[in-house]
């Protein structure tokens, strides 16, 4: 009895480590026990508001008809060269230049109101004619605002974005894309007055001089209130025309972490708060900071060599620290650090970067560019005498490596010898697994005949 259950025990330890070593054979990258969200929107993005990291995103630079997330941009401008308590008043092109068929709070030819209530109604309805009466105020007409709300976007690096108007109504030449509008609701958030504005749920407008009546804003279909309510939404604004489809912005902050989320060309409504929803929760839930100092990505010595055989050793310095976001699963090991060098001839000057990224096949469920550092850049003495015009002549002005030569850190050398290791003793444990089988299998089949022999025996004597 005891030597049954000693064999059956030594059966289901083999069993064990044969599939254990079959599924060595076959490494998963850990990375993949996140699961990507499901976004049914055209394009979209996910954005660390603070850094301008991408996390994820689809087709986020293909232009767009923005519709009404336009309005960030028209906010943004007029906190940054307005007061809230400067006046506007209402010209004959800003009140009938948009139909009254469009979002507006139904505003009159010489009515006078504040900034400040005029963002309230750009913010809450989304008001087409408030937006003219902003934009006469601080572009001094409409056309040269709009040119400013394009510079402005250049200004942010927004630079597949081109506005026509203030308001988001449809213009073949007003444009866009998911990119640019995270990197404008970034910069937008960053006033406070703006987030009061774009999460406000209701609003009294006093009576003016012309509407004795005050007027009351109320914010429907959204993701500060209701049933789609968003825990930590900081600014929000949605859009939609028929050639636009449905647009949102939405940025939020938990635990001291601010997320920007952009999607456009939505399907439907419903749709478009399941996919901000989907992908906030996405970027708060799945990925961890990961922080370099200064000191960490710095290089005293750093040699290039060029294709003639001539060397330039250099200093880099960084400006600052540098911290990024990565799924929790992964690790500061996943990240590689590159350098980029570039030279101003004119000006003897040599500029340079240190751009972060994942290595490659690590990981397809986030965006690989982890960010950049800017980095100052000195010849060491055994190269103090060349020009800068010279250490970059034979490289187009430009190099890129991470020590003038590839190099493998420690622990990812051992790393892969234990990777190795584990593969044979997964190989030769297989390879015992299917020779044991194979035994087991004659065996018992030996076993089975034999003892069929023997009852075929035992039947012949009892007949005999």
């Amino acid at each position: 009895m005891i030597k049954i259950k000693k064999e059956k025990t030594i059966k289901y330890i083999c069993f064990i480590l044969f599939f254990t070593a079959v599924l060595s054979l076959f490494p998963v990258n850990i990375a993949n026990a996140a699961e990507l969200p499901v976004i049914q929107s055209e394009t979209y993005v996910l954005m660390d508001g603070e850094t301008g990291q991408v996390l994820l995103e689809k087709n986020m630079n293909v232009q767009m008809y923005p519709a009404s997330i336009t309005k960030v941009m028209t906010a943004l401008l007029a906190l940054e060269r307005g007061n809230l308590s400067d006046i506007i008043t209402m010209s004959r092109n800003a009140v009938y230049s948009i139909g009254r068929g469009t979002s507006h709070i139904a505003l009159d030819e010489t009515e006078r109101l504040t900034l400040e209530q005029a963002l309230y109604g750009l913010a809450i309805e989304s008001a087409n004619d408030a937006a003219n009466g902003i934009a006469e105020l601080i572009g001094g007409s409409m056309p040269d605002f709009a040119k400013m709300m394009t510079a402005k976007a250049k200004e942010l690096g927004a630079l597949n974005t081109n506005f026509a108007n203030a308001h988001g109504l449809h213009d073949v030449s007003h444009y866009t894309s998911a990119y640019d509008m995270a990197l404008i609701l970034s910069a937008a958030v960053k006033f406070p007055e703006f987030q009061k504005m774009f999460t406000a749920v209701k609003y009294e407008m006093p009576p003016t001089n012309i509407q004795p009546e005050t007027r009351y804003f109320n914010r429907k279909n959204s993701l500060v209130a209701g049933p789609n309510k968003y825990e930590g939404l900081i600014a929000e604004k949605t859009g939609w025309t028929s050639d636009s489809g449905f647009t949102y912005v939405a940025a939020a902050t938990r635990s001291g972490r601010t997320l920007v989320a952009v999607v456009m060309r939505s399907p439907s409504e419903a749709i478009r708060w399941a996919d901000t929803t989907a992908l906030l929760d996405y970027g708060f839930n799945e990925f961890t900071q990961v922080s370099y100092n200064a000191a960490d990505f710095a290089k005293e010595k750093y040699v290039v060599e060029f294709t003639d055989g001539s060397k330039a050793d250099m200093k880099l310095i960084p400006d600052g620290n540098f911290n990024c976001l990565i799924l929790k699963s992964l690790s500061k090991e996943d990240i590689e650090v590159k350098y980029t060098l570039s030279v101003d001839g004119i000006n003897d000057k040599m500029d340079g970067k240190a751009i972060f990224s994942l290595k490659q096949g690590v990981s397809g469920l986030m965006y690989n560019g982890l960010g950049e550092s800017d980095l100052k850049i000195s010849l060491n003495s055994s190269s103090a005498g060349l020009p800068v015009n010279n250490v970059f002549s034979n490289t187009g002005g430009q190099e890129q490596n991470q020590d003038g030569e590839k190099k493998t850190s420690a622990f990812s050398v051992i790393s892969k010898i234990f990777s190795v290791i584990l593969q044979i003793i997964g190989i030769v444990t297989v390879i015992y697994g299917i020779l044991y089988l194979r035994k087991y299998i004659i065996v018992e089949r030996r076993k089975k005949l034999q003892a069929a022999h023997k009852q075929k025996n035992m039947q012949r004597m009892r007949r005999l």
